[in-house]
Formats: structure tokens, sequence, C-alpha cells
């Protein structure tokens, strides 16, 4: 068996208002799906990076770069093909957009030996558990806003979920408080402040939380390096009862190294569609496991495609030591016809589905109905907020 063709397409649909999570605003719901095909006409399908906002740079990568360079691999042979991408784009910078797209045809090919020997991922990658607990994960808006989707969330069944915070303490304190009140003390909250605070901020903002019983609190401090993001953060949790979680920008498990030995953060958030696929988001989690953390990947709720989805499922049900998934409050795409048989959360859990590879399939007219734009496919500028202090 020979791969024939990898081909990414921007695949999406506009939003008739910009949703923020944090740092980040996005204006269409989709991603870049990632198709490697064989010359057995089997096709297994992947995601790369968060948004189809990102097309403009990782799209040509995987049609010109990496794609011709696999046709002619055994498709199967996937730990080779993974290093041979990353040493492909070593003078490219191996720590930006390059690994997007090494994430989304990692997927794919994941996708694709499931397929071909008729078993899930998970189950390839060695099954640990039938299915996760899931979070909801609602975008940052007016606190009633917030208040309401959170009480319809809990009565959906969800007994998990995370807030998006912005850079005011007082309404950061505001918001996870009057959730708190609605949704009562048995559903567990966490907090994503994403980046918006210097170090003090952060220490006050964790105090603030620490008497709201927060689950975790996700990379508070702003970092705009490594180090810094390693050695601010390990600072802020020698200081703090909460557990502090972060990584879901870090890019190939090197990046966790320090994590790990400094003991930074209680939970590690790598994204499959990021960190190098799901054979790099395993080899994270195992990581974790050694040094007694969990792992609760980031799952980008930019995308809305449900491929992210399914592959951070398949990840997560292969490990012992990750009990949660990210779930997007929104949906998206595929959702909404993109996807055949898209993963719905049932009783407050995701269960994978014992199909071959990811258990997902893209709709025969999914090309064709959900197109992205060459406008709508380039970024559209989100900002970080000012620091806090």
């Amino acid at each position: 068996m020979k791969i024939t063709h990898v081909e990414a397409t921007p695949l999406g649909s506009p939003l008739d208002e910009p949703l923020r999570w944090g740092a980040m605003v996005v204006g269409t719901k989709g991603g870049i799906v990632v198709r490697v095909t064989t010359d057995e006409g089997l096709v297994g399908i992947g995601e790369a990076g968060f948004s189809s906002e990102y097309f403009s740079t990782v799209g040509p990568i995987i049609n010109q770069q990496l794609g011709p360079m696999l046709v002619g691999r055994d498709p199967r042979d996937i730990g080779a093909i993974w290093q041979q991408m990353l040493e492909a784009t070593h003078m490219w910078g191996r720590r930006g957009v390059e690994t997007y797209a090494i994430s989304g045809v990692d997927i794919a090919l994941w996708d694709l030996l499931g397929k071909i020997s008729g078993q899930p991922v998970y189950r390839l990658l060695g099954a640990s558990k039938p299915r996760v607990r899931a979070y909801f994960a609602p975008s940052l808006k007016p606190v009633d806003q917030i208040v309401e989707e959170a009480r319809s969330a809990v009565g959906d069944g969800f007994t998990a979920m995370k807030l998006r915070v912005g850079s005011d303490i007082g309404a950061a304190v505001e918001l996870v408080g009057s959730v708190r009140d609605a949704v009562g003390p048995d559903v567990d909250l966490a907090v994503d402040a994403n980046m918006s605070y210097d170090r003090r901020g952060a220490l006050q903002l964790a105090h603030e939380l620490e008497a709201l019983r927060v689950a975790w609190l996700e990379e508070p401090i702003l970092s705009r390096s490594l180090t810094q993001y390693v050695d601010d953060h390990t600072w802020l949790a020698d200081r703090v009862s909460i557990k502090l979680s972060g990584g879901e920008s870090l890019l190939t498990r090197f990046e966790f190294i320090d994590l790990v030995t400094r003991r930074t953060f209680d939970i590690l958030q790598p994204d499959a569609t990021s960190v190098g696929g799901i054979s790099e988001a395993k080899r994270v989690a195992d990581l974790a496991s050694t040094w007694n953390l969990s792992c609760v990947p980031h799952i980008a709720c930019s995308s809305g495609t449900g491929i992210a989805l399914a592959a951070g499922l398949h990840m997560i049900l292969a490990c012992e030591n990750t009990p949660l998934i990210e779930v997007d409050a929104y949906g998206g795409p595929g959702w909404d016809g993109m996807l055949v048989d898209p993963l719905v959360v049932e009783d407050g859990y995701l269960a994978a589905l014992d199909a071959p590879g990811l258990g997902i399939e893209l709709a025969p007219d999914a090309d064709e109905r959900f197109a992205v734009s060459p406008e709508a496919a380039r970024p559209t500028g989100g900002v970080l907020p000012p620091r806090a202090r």
C-alpha cells in the first residue's frame, strides 16, 4: 500500500457574531482538513492547527512540501513518516506552523491505519477506558449570558466546565462566582486566563479563585518565551494551592521537558492538531504520567469540524491519566452536516465509536457546502488583552 496524494483544504462556516476565546477572536468556525489517499482507495482524514484561518501558512506546507514528499510511502509507517516530516522542517523552524502541518498529516495517518486494520484508533494506541467525562467550554461573554449557558449545560448532563476570563480581576471573580452560585457546589469549574496577567496579577487572581473551589487555573501569565513561561508559572505554582495547567501552545514533546522537571503545572494540555498529531500528544500524555501529572488535552474551540475532537478523544481513551475532554459549547460545521456522524456528548460523557479509524467521515458534499473563501481563511487579528496588575 502506498500514499498517492496528500491534500489540505480549509472548510468551515462564517459566524454571525465573532467568538472570543480569551486572546483569540474568530469569525469563521472551521479547520484545515487533511486527507491522505492511498493506491487502494482508502482515505484518512485529519486536522491541522486550531482554525481554518491559519490555512494561508499551514496549507502550502502540506500541499507543496510535506505532501509531495510522502507520495510513495507506506502509510502504515507512521513513526518513520513523523520523523521524516520533523527532519524536513528543521530549517524552517520546527516550532511553528510547520508542526501544525505535521499534526494534520499524522492524525490522518492514524485514521488511515485504523481503516486499514479495521480497528478504532484508541485500540491501536492501547485502550485504557471506553469513555471520558466531558467539560463544557463557553466563550468569553457577558456574565448573564455565560450563567444561562452554564445552567443549560448542567441541564444537559455536564458535570464540569471551563470559564474564560479577561484581564480584569474583579470581573473574572464576579463571573466565576456567579456561575458557581448558578450551578452549585458539585460541578467542577476550571478557569482559563489565556495569559492575561503579569505575575502579581495572576497571584491575586489565583488567591481569589481558591475560595470558589476552582479545579484549575490555566496559564494566566503573559509569556513571550518558553523560559519565561516556565519560570513565571513555576513561581506562581510555589505560592498557591490551586492547580495550574498549560501547554496548549507548546509544540512537540521537547517543549514540555522543563514543565515536568520543574513541576510547573499539575495538568498538561497538548493539542493533537498542533503539538505533532496523535503520535506526539500521546507521548506528552505518557510523559505526564511518568511524573504523576494529569493530562487534559486542549481541543480548539475555534475549530468546530469535529475532527480535532475525535483525534483528542481517541488519544485520551488510550491513557490512564486523562480524566476529561474539552467540548466546544457552540458546535460548528461538523455538527451542521460536514460530518456524517459527529460525536455527541451523552450524560456528560464522550465515548468513541467502534468504527475503524477515528470513527468519523466527511459528508460527500462537505467540500462544496463548507468551502472557505481565501479572505475567510486569513487570520482576523485577535489581540492580546493588556496585562492586569
